[in-house]
């Protein structure tokens, strides 16, 4: 079984003159090495991911501390009990008032809730650099190896392979990593 340009066996070789044709054990075997280098982690996959996990985690790290939040709810709790004793003064309930009221009552909603988030992420960060060791330690571990050619796999992992000539592919995998690879013939 050979694999041939579409466009070549459709208008022939006017459109599409260097066009390979590619013994498909070859071309199969080919693809499966590209996925195999990808998992083993000599290839970007393995960088790409840490980096990604790094970032991720890495957000946690420059949070306001919850501190400053008590101080900001302190201060806006401040505020609303003096905009009641002014109009307790005043004597006169009034929609402005009332206005004034709701918006302090949603900022410090609001800021209770950042609080909440910036504990929950200050507890994530405090754990990061262990987080990161026992991630690199695991990816050394493991093997990805895929002994053999899986077309629903290859289907999934691959957006195009482009065929640069007899021995060499360009595959695009869908997570945006762009390889060469050899083809060899056995």
């Amino acid at each position: 079984i050979v694999w041939r340009c579409s466009n070549r066996l459709t208008n022939g070789t006017k459109n599409c003159k260097k066009s390979e044709t590619l013994e498909e054990g070859a071309l199969n075997r080919a693809v499966m090495e590209a996925i195999n280098r990808i998992t083993r982690g000599d290839g970007d996959f393995v960088g790409a991911f840490r980096q990604n996990v790094i970032r991720v985690i890495g957000s946690y790290g420059g949070e306001q501390e919850p501190d400053e939040y008590d101080e900001k709810i302190k201060e806006k709790e401040e505020e609303m009990v003096a905009l009641i004793a002014e109009n307790a003064r005043v004597g006169s309930y009034t929609d402005e008032f009332d206005e004034r009221y709701r918006r302090i009552a949603e900022e410090i909603t609001t800021l209770k809730e950042e609080q909440i988030e910036a504990r929950r992420k200050t507890k994530l960060a405090d754990s990061y650099e262990q987080r990161l060791k026992d991630m690199d330690s695991f990816l050394e571990k493991q093997t990805c190896q895929i002994p053999e050619f899986d077309n629903d796999l290859v289907r999934r992992l691959i957006a195009s392979i482009k065929v640069v000539s007899a021995e060499k592919l360009i595959i695009q995998f869908q997570s945006g990593i762009v390889m060469e690879q050899e083809i060899r013939y056995e």
